[in-house]
């Protein structure tokens, strides 16, 4: 009897275990979209799209989550988009024009001595340039506009003489007609000698925007060859673009004039603007929000709206800045003329944040999203993944990843939260208890009869 309880415990503990160890499904979640990459790498990154904070019901994304083509989740990131961008160095190719001109050759200063006959001594000494240079006369004009800004150019050159070593000057120019030199001399050097070679084809350039480069040898050889030019371009560091999307417009029971709005987003919202529909307006405009309908309204920003037209050009009032809120419900109250301003409308912009994953199992991967069943998601930091490989190798591991089509997988019922009842594993206990305990009778009253007989 004592072995048959034993056995019967243990049969109802592997059964709680067992269905309290059950992980996510894609049917738990509204949504989805395949993620397509090559899967060269183990770590696969992609913006999240507008629809995702459509969908998902958590601030912290925890009803996102990512599977396998096996249907099994597989460890996730959520990273943050950085506010700028960053810089980038490309390199272009430039238009070279060649000019002639004269050979300017610039000597020593000279002196004329002058003795009168009274034994007087006069000295007449003629003004020069800092130093003697020779200029060749074949010029090259670079055509450097519609660049970046300009960190170095590299030539493709040679030397009708065939010498391996050559000095130039690089000047600068808005508009062919004054230069400025920017590089008084520098040096472009070839040589090669038992299949080895030493090259120094690239001038370093102050950083900043040129329109027209002037290149001219300085030195005593004859006039260089310029074949080609690459220049190296630096992209500057601009604000990274939020996406923006249009509140829905919604009737509200407060007696009030303040124009009401839905965001039906649960994205970090940091930007606003509002449109007012009327040309050559201003307003006065307080922004406010909540992230429900029984919570008070916060103030998020107060300022000027307007919108002019001049010379027929269109100007309107920077776009509203504030700490990222993921409230739902926005009010825009206009203090002064109100009703000439109802139909006014509100955008709201934010910096959508990237999934990171790990390739684990086989492709392709789904993003799903959007639930209130599943179990709540924990990602870990953005670089949790792999952790303990160097921030640059790990840098090389990460592949690009492109968003599909939206599917459905769970549809509207993955948001229906599941009935409050006792978890399984508390209810598989219960009975083990309550057999348990009637075993125990059994075998007391067994005992008690076995006594009692003579």
């Amino acid at each position: 009897m004592a072995v048959r309880l034993s056995l019967f415990v243990s049969l109802g503990c592997l059964l709680a275990g067992s269905v309290s160890a059950a992980g996510p499904t894609k049917n738990d979640y509204v949504k989805g979209m395949s993620v397509q990459a090559g899967y060269t790498q183990p770590l696969i990154e992609t913006e999240l799209p507008d629809i995702v904070y459509r969908e998902v019901t958590r601030q912290d994304l925890g009803d996102l989550r990512v599977f396998n083509a096996d249907g099994a989740p597989v460890p996730h990131a959520i990273c943050s988009v950085p506010q700028t961008t960053e810089t980038q160095v490309t390199e272009q190719s430039l238009s070279v024009f060649i000019l002639r001109g004269r050979d300017q050759v610039y000597t020593e200063s000279s002196r004329v001595n002058v003795q009168t006959p009274s034994g007087t001594r006069v000295d007449v000494e003629e003004s020069s340039p800092p130093q003697p240079q020779v200029v060749s006369g074949l010029i090259h004009i670079i055509d450097a506009r519609d660049t970046h800004p300009l960190r170095a150019i590299r030539f493709d050159w040679s030397s009708p003489d065939g010498v391996s070593e050559v000095k130039v000057r690089i000047e600068a120019s808005d508009d062919l007609d004054r230069w400025q030199t920017v590089v008084p001399e520098s040096t472009l050097l070839l040589a090669q000698q038992g299949g080895r070679e030493l090259r120094r084809e690239r001038i370093n350039l102050p950083l900043r925007e040129y329109e027209y480069l002037r290149v001219q040898r300085v030195d005593s050889g004859p006039p260089l060859i310029v074949n080609s030019v690459l220049a190296e371009e630096v992209s500057e560091t601009r604000e990274s673009e939020p996406l923006w999307f249009t509140a829905t417009r919604v009737t509200s029971s407060e007696q009030t004039e303040a124009l009401m709005f839905d965001a039906e987003h649960v994205a970090p919202v940091t930007f606003a603007r509002v449109r007012l529909q009327q040309t050559n307006s201003t307003a006065s405009v307080v922004l406010q929000s909540r992230p429900d309908e029984q919570s008070p309204w916060q103030t998020r920003w107060t300022g000027e709206s307007y919108v002019i037209v001049s010379d027929t050009v269109r100007r309107e009032s920077p776009p509203a800045r504030f700490q990222a809120v993921h409230d739902r419900y926005w009010r825009v109250q206009i203090l002064k003329d109100a009703q000439v301003y109802r139909d006014s409308s509100l955008e709201l912009g934010y910096r959508p944040a990237r999934v990171r994953f790990l390739a684990q199992g086989e492709g392709p991967f789904t993003l799903a999203f959007g639930s209130r069943r599943a179990e709540v998601a924990k990602p870990t930091v953005c670089d949790g993944l792999l952790a303990d490989v160097s921030a640059a190798d790990r840098e090389r591991m990460i592949e690009h990843g492109y968003t599909g089509p939206v599917v459905d997988l769970g549809g509207p019922a993955a948001l229906k939260p599941l009935p409050k009842e006792t978890p399984v594993k508390v209810v598989v206990l219960w009975v083990v208890l309550v057999v348990g305990v009637a075993l125990l009778v059994g075998m007391a009253l067994s005992l008690l009869k076995r006594v009692r007989q003579p």
